[in-house]
């Protein structure tokens, strides 16, 4: 005979997805629960039944914003846009978008221009890299700045408010988890980062400084925010930094690449102390900001 399930079970379910709540009265579930199940257990397969079909729903909806926004290939969609091409209402639409921003599959540009893909959307089938475009027009220009200095360098961009390396030469290896990653650790503590945050708007600067992230700070030099403000306001003076880290014993600078209208990415440049002069510092900076502004002048040209 087939066992009914405790009676406090039978009062309300409510049962819970990201993007619906839905509440089934006692009577509803008493019915259900006098008839037996092929497992036996009614309340877990009527609860089974639903969870499973709004995650079949929401992965059906994930992708077809990805197909939107794949269907537009380096052109940023507003969240109003994505919710009227795809048919999905814009609380859902948000919720999702959300969610694949977390896993670096939409990429959040602004909150004026929206969305596009993210790094692991092009991951997925290696066909083409993240931001190809930006990544043909620097490669050869920071091939050309590695044999004039022989140093490690790199281009870095923002991605959902963390640095992701798109192209590097590093042959002392100084750059922790680069190539198609993301750079972990807190954005203040490298040159990169700062330069990154200069030009960054106020909430995505308050994000950026209020996010806790599990990193070691022993290898790290981190600014006290009372001397950062004026960190950042010098970078967006001079459009470049320089880092000494005493702990590392190594040498940073960042330089910035724009399209006349905006910070697009940013040109790295390290290496040791013991390498360190002022003549070598001064190639450095022209060497660097020669890189940065030809890379800037071919952004309007690139495909």
């Amino acid at each position: 005979m087939h066992k009914k399930q405790p009676s406090f079970l039978l009062i309300l379910t409510i049962v819970f997805s990201r993007e619906n709540s839905i509440f089934l009265p006692a009577k509803i579930l008493f019915s259900y629960y006098e008839k037996p199940s092929p497992d036996g257990n009614g309340f877990l397969t009527l609860f089974c039944y639903f969870r499973g079909k709004f995650m079949v729903n929401s992965v059906k909806k994930a992708t077809d914003i990805l197909q939107i926004l794949s269907n537009n290939p380096g052109t940023c969609l507003t969240l109003g846009s994505i919710s009227q091409l795809s048919g999905i209402n814009e609380s859902t639409c948000a919720h999702i978008v959300n969610s694949l921003c977390e896993t670096f599959f939409i990429e959040r540009v602004s909150r004026k221009e929206g969305y596009r893909l993210g790094p692991w959307a092009y991951m997925l089938s290696r066909k083409e890299r993240y931001q190809e475009a930006l990544i043909k027009i620097s490669e050869p220009i920071l091939t050309w700045l590695h044999e004039q200095l022989n140093v490690t360098v790199f281009l870095d961009v923002i991605c959902n408010g963390r640095k992701f390396v798109l192209f590097y030469i590093d042959d002392e290896h100084r750059l922790l988890n680069s190539g198609d990653s993301i750079i972990q650790g807190k954005m203040e503590t490298t040159a990169s980062g700062l330069l990154h945050m200069a030009y960054m708007d106020k909430e995505d600067l308050r994000k950026v400084l209020s996010r806790e992230i599990n990193c070691s700070d022993t290898a790290q030099t981190v600014l006290p925010y009372s001397d950062l403000d004026l960190t950042l306001l010098k970078i967006r003076s001079t459009g470049y930094i320089h880092v000494e880290n005493n702990i590392l014993h190594e040498q940073s600078f960042a330089f910035k690449v724009s399209d006349g209208f905006r910070n697009i990415a940013a040109i790295g440049v390290v290496y040791s102390n013991a390498i360190e002069n002022p003549e070598f510092h001064k190639k450095v900076m022209k060497l660097g900001k020669q890189a940065s502004a030809e890379i800037s002048r071919r952004l309007p040209f690139a495909r």
